[in-house]
Protein backbone atom coordinates (compact mmCIF):
# COMPACT_ATOMS: atom_id res chain seq x y z
CA UNK A 1 0.00 0.00 0.00
CA UNK A 2 1.43 3.21 -1.25
CA UNK A 3 2.20 6.15 1.30
CA UNK A 4 0.18 9.44 0.87
CA UNK A 5 1.29 11.28 3.63
CA UNK A 6 4.34 11.41 6.19
CA UNK A 7 4.94 13.25 9.91
CA UNK A 8 8.25 13.48 10.61
CA UNK A 9 9.03 13.90 14.30
CA UNK A 10 12.41 15.39 16.02
CA UNK A 11 13.26 15.97 19.40
CA UNK A 12 15.30 18.48 20.12
CA UNK A 13 17.27 19.63 23.56
CA UNK A 14 19.42 22.81 23.24
CA UNK A 15 20.39 21.78 20.16
CA UNK A 16 20.85 25.03 18.51
CA UNK A 17 23.78 24.43 16.75
CA UNK A 18 22.66 21.57 14.80
CA UNK A 19 18.44 21.54 14.55
CA UNK A 20 19.51 24.24 11.47
CA UNK A 21 21.38 21.53 9.11
CA UNK A 22 19.04 18.72 10.45
CA UNK A 23 15.82 20.72 9.27
CA UNK A 24 17.69 21.54 6.10
CA UNK A 25 18.59 17.82 5.20
CA UNK A 26 14.90 16.90 5.96
CA UNK A 27 12.80 19.39 4.48
CA UNK A 28 15.56 18.81 0.94
CA UNK A 29 14.07 15.18 1.61
CA UNK A 30 10.82 15.59 1.80
CA UNK A 31 10.62 18.09 -0.80
CA UNK A 32 11.01 15.65 -3.28
CA UNK A 33 7.74 14.18 -3.11
CA UNK A 34 4.58 15.45 -3.80
CA UNK A 35 3.05 14.27 -0.74
CA UNK A 36 1.72 16.09 2.40
CA UNK A 37 4.73 16.12 5.08
CA UNK A 38 4.42 17.48 8.64
CA UNK A 39 7.64 18.50 10.38
CA UNK A 40 7.01 18.67 14.08
CA UNK A 41 10.39 20.04 16.21
CA UNK A 42 10.01 19.03 19.82
CA UNK A 43 11.66 22.00 21.74
CA UNK A 44 12.27 19.48 25.11
CA UNK A 45 13.24 21.07 28.05
CA UNK A 46 14.96 23.94 25.75
CA UNK A 47 16.71 26.79 27.29
CA UNK A 48 18.78 28.07 24.03
CA UNK A 49 17.58 29.26 20.53
CA UNK A 50 16.80 25.87 19.28
CA UNK A 51 13.02 27.61 19.08
CA UNK A 52 14.09 30.13 17.36
CA UNK A 53 16.27 28.26 14.64
CA UNK A 54 13.83 26.03 14.49
CA UNK A 55 10.85 28.67 13.35
CA UNK A 56 12.84 30.64 11.21
CA UNK A 57 13.10 27.33 9.00
CA UNK A 58 9.05 26.35 9.01
CA UNK A 59 8.32 29.91 7.97
CA UNK A 60 10.26 29.22 4.17
CA UNK A 61 8.33 25.99 3.96
CA UNK A 62 5.15 26.00 0.86
CA UNK A 63 2.49 23.71 -0.64
CA UNK A 64 1.86 20.49 1.13
CA UNK A 65 5.24 20.47 3.47
CA UNK A 66 3.86 22.32 6.99
CA UNK A 67 6.22 22.68 10.57
CA UNK A 68 5.18 23.20 13.85
CA UNK A 69 7.16 23.95 17.07
CA UNK A 70 6.17 21.84 20.16
CA UNK A 71 7.74 23.41 23.59
CA UNK A 72 7.47 20.65 26.26
CA UNK A 73 9.15 20.86 29.26
CA UNK A 74 8.36 17.63 30.92
CA UNK A 75 9.28 13.85 30.41
CA UNK A 76 11.28 12.52 28.56
CA UNK A 77 12.77 12.08 25.51
CA UNK A 78 9.83 9.61 24.94
CA UNK A 79 7.74 11.40 25.78
CA UNK A 80 9.21 14.09 23.29
CA UNK A 81 8.48 12.02 20.72
CA UNK A 82 4.82 10.99 21.39
CA UNK A 83 3.65 14.61 21.84
CA UNK A 84 5.65 15.44 18.52
CA UNK A 85 3.91 12.18 16.90
CA UNK A 86 0.16 13.33 17.85
CA UNK A 87 1.42 16.77 16.58
CA UNK A 88 1.98 15.62 13.40
CA UNK A 89 -0.98 13.55 13.06
CA UNK A 90 -3.23 16.13 13.61
CA UNK A 91 -1.56 18.81 11.22
CA UNK A 92 -2.08 16.15 8.73
CA UNK A 93 -5.92 15.64 9.46
CA UNK A 94 -7.19 18.20 7.11
CA UNK A 95 -5.66 16.01 4.33
CA UNK A 96 -8.04 12.99 5.03
CA UNK A 97 -5.01 10.34 4.37
CA UNK A 98 -6.39 7.00 6.58
CA UNK A 99 -3.42 6.19 9.19
CA UNK A 100 -2.42 2.67 6.95
CA UNK A 101 -1.41 5.39 4.63
CA UNK A 102 0.29 7.78 6.76
CA UNK A 103 3.67 7.02 7.77
CA UNK A 104 5.51 8.74 11.03
CA UNK A 105 9.20 9.19 10.33
CA UNK A 106 11.56 10.34 13.37
CA UNK A 107 15.06 11.07 13.60
CA UNK A 108 17.29 13.24 16.10
CA UNK A 109 18.30 17.10 15.81
CA UNK A 110 21.93 16.04 15.91
CA UNK A 111 21.39 14.04 12.81
CA UNK A 112 21.38 14.64 8.97
CA UNK A 113 19.40 12.07 6.62
CA UNK A 114 20.67 11.38 3.05
CA UNK A 115 18.22 13.34 0.03
CA UNK A 116 16.70 10.27 -0.77
CA UNK A 117 15.88 9.09 2.86
CA UNK A 118 12.07 9.37 1.99
CA UNK A 119 12.92 7.66 -1.50
CA UNK A 120 14.62 4.66 -0.17
CA UNK A 121 12.32 3.94 2.72
CA UNK A 122 8.91 3.99 0.26
CA UNK A 123 11.03 0.82 -2.02
CA UNK A 124 9.89 -1.09 1.42
CA UNK A 125 6.89 0.55 2.21
CA UNK A 126 4.27 -1.90 1.35
CA UNK A 127 1.40 -4.42 2.84
CA UNK A 128 4.48 -6.40 4.02
CA UNK A 129 6.07 -3.72 6.35
CA UNK A 130 4.49 -1.79 9.28
CA UNK A 131 8.04 -0.61 10.15
CA UNK A 132 11.16 -0.01 8.87
CA UNK A 133 14.51 0.45 10.13
CA UNK A 134 17.50 2.30 9.42
CA UNK A 135 21.03 2.38 10.47
CA UNK A 136 23.32 5.57 11.38
CA UNK A 137 26.79 6.36 10.65
CA UNK A 138 28.75 8.13 13.64
CA UNK A 139 30.39 11.11 13.02
CA UNK A 140 33.07 13.65 14.35
CA UNK A 141 35.16 10.87 15.74
CA UNK A 142 38.05 12.63 14.27
CA UNK A 143 39.76 14.96 16.87
CA UNK A 144 41.65 12.86 18.80
CA UNK A 145 44.05 9.71 17.89
CA UNK A 146 42.59 7.43 20.49
CA UNK A 147 38.86 7.64 18.75
CA UNK A 148 40.52 5.14 15.99
CA UNK A 149 40.59 2.49 18.78
CA UNK A 150 37.12 3.65 20.06
CA UNK A 151 35.81 3.68 16.08
CA UNK A 152 37.04 0.47 15.94
CA UNK A 153 35.14 -1.15 18.94
CA UNK A 154 32.22 0.93 18.46
CA UNK A 155 32.43 -1.18 14.79
CA UNK A 156 33.06 -4.34 16.16
CA UNK A 157 30.07 -4.27 18.48
CA UNK A 158 28.12 -3.22 15.93
CA UNK A 159 29.02 -6.32 13.53
CA UNK A 160 28.84 -8.45 17.16
CA UNK A 161 25.79 -7.55 18.32
CA UNK A 162 21.97 -6.93 16.83
CA UNK A 163 19.53 -6.44 15.36
CA UNK A 164 20.29 -2.69 15.28
CA UNK A 165 17.39 0.32 15.52
CA UNK A 166 17.83 3.78 16.15
CA UNK A 167 15.32 6.54 16.70
CA UNK A 168 17.65 8.79 14.59
CA UNK A 169 16.80 6.34 11.30
CA UNK A 170 12.52 4.60 12.13
CA UNK A 171 10.02 4.58 10.27
CA UNK A 172 6.36 3.46 11.48
CA UNK A 173 3.10 3.36 9.96
CA UNK A 174 0.46 5.53 11.87
CA UNK A 175 -2.00 2.13 11.84
CA UNK A 176 0.73 0.17 13.67
CA UNK A 177 1.99 2.20 15.96
CA UNK A 178 -1.60 3.70 17.11
CA UNK A 179 -2.32 -0.46 17.60
CA UNK A 180 0.32 -0.44 19.71
CA UNK A 181 0.10 2.69 22.03
CA UNK A 182 2.63 4.31 19.95
CA UNK A 183 6.04 5.27 22.12
CA UNK A 184 6.92 3.75 25.74
CA UNK A 185 7.86 5.25 27.83
CA UNK A 186 11.07 3.74 28.58
CA UNK A 187 14.36 6.04 27.96
CA UNK A 188 16.83 4.66 27.31
CA UNK A 189 15.77 1.88 24.16
CA UNK A 190 12.30 3.56 23.56
CA UNK A 191 13.01 2.85 19.72
CA UNK A 192 13.40 -0.82 20.80
CA UNK A 193 10.47 -1.46 23.02
CA UNK A 194 8.19 0.54 20.17
CA UNK A 195 9.60 -2.49 17.74
CA UNK A 196 9.43 -5.33 19.74
CA UNK A 197 5.40 -4.22 20.83
CA UNK A 198 4.50 -4.09 16.90
CA UNK A 199 6.76 -7.58 16.84
CA UNK A 200 4.43 -8.77 19.72
CA UNK A 201 1.26 -7.67 17.64
CA UNK A 202 1.98 -9.08 14.18
CA UNK A 203 2.81 -5.76 13.10
CA UNK A 204 6.19 -6.78 10.43
CA UNK A 205 9.24 -4.92 10.83
CA UNK A 206 11.50 -5.13 7.95
CA UNK A 207 15.02 -3.43 8.17
CA UNK A 208 16.31 -0.76 5.51
CA UNK A 209 20.05 -1.15 5.81
CA UNK A 210 20.27 0.96 2.92
CA UNK A 211 18.76 3.63 4.35
CA UNK A 212 21.92 5.59 6.40
CA UNK A 213 21.47 9.05 8.86
CA UNK A 214 24.41 10.20 9.63
CA UNK A 215 24.81 11.27 13.45
CA UNK A 216 26.65 13.03 16.06
CA UNK A 217 29.38 10.99 17.39
CA UNK A 218 29.77 13.66 20.65
CA UNK A 219 30.24 11.85 23.43
CA UNK A 220 28.61 14.29 25.84
CA UNK A 221 24.88 12.61 25.90
CA UNK A 222 21.68 14.71 25.76
CA UNK A 223 19.55 11.76 26.91
CA UNK A 224 20.70 9.03 29.21
CA UNK A 225 21.77 5.60 28.39
CA UNK A 226 21.55 6.72 24.51
CA UNK A 227 24.32 6.75 22.06
CA UNK A 228 26.38 9.46 22.88
CA UNK A 229 26.93 7.66 26.44
CA UNK A 230 28.04 4.42 25.20
CA UNK A 231 30.51 6.40 22.35
CA UNK A 232 31.87 8.07 25.97
CA UNK A 233 32.64 4.93 27.45
CA UNK A 234 34.05 3.49 24.74
CA UNK A 235 36.19 6.71 24.19
CA UNK A 236 37.37 6.12 27.77
CA UNK A 237 37.76 2.65 28.08
CA UNK A 238 40.54 2.74 25.02
CA UNK A 239 41.97 6.15 26.01
CA UNK A 240 45.65 5.40 25.43
CA UNK A 241 45.26 1.59 24.41
CA UNK A 242 47.37 0.35 21.01
CA UNK A 243 45.72 -0.10 18.44
CA UNK A 244 47.29 -3.18 17.48
CA UNK A 245 46.29 -4.41 21.24
CA UNK A 246 42.74 -3.58 20.10
CA UNK A 247 42.71 -5.14 17.12
CA UNK A 248 44.29 -8.87 18.93
CA UNK A 249 41.21 -9.33 20.93
CA UNK A 250 38.68 -11.90 20.07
Amino acid sequence: MKPEAFAVVIPAMNEADLVGDCLDAVIAAVSRNRLPVAIVLVAHHCTDNTETVARERFSKLNGLIEGMVVRLDRGNVATARSIGTMAGLCLLAAYGVSFDRTWLLSTDADSRVPADWIDRYRRHMNRRSAALTGLVQVTGWDDADTQDDAREAYHHLLRTTGPHAYAANLAVRADAYLDVGGWPDQVPGEEHALLEALRRNDWPVVPAPDNVVTTSGRDTPRAPGGLGELLGRLRAAHAGVPRQALRSRP
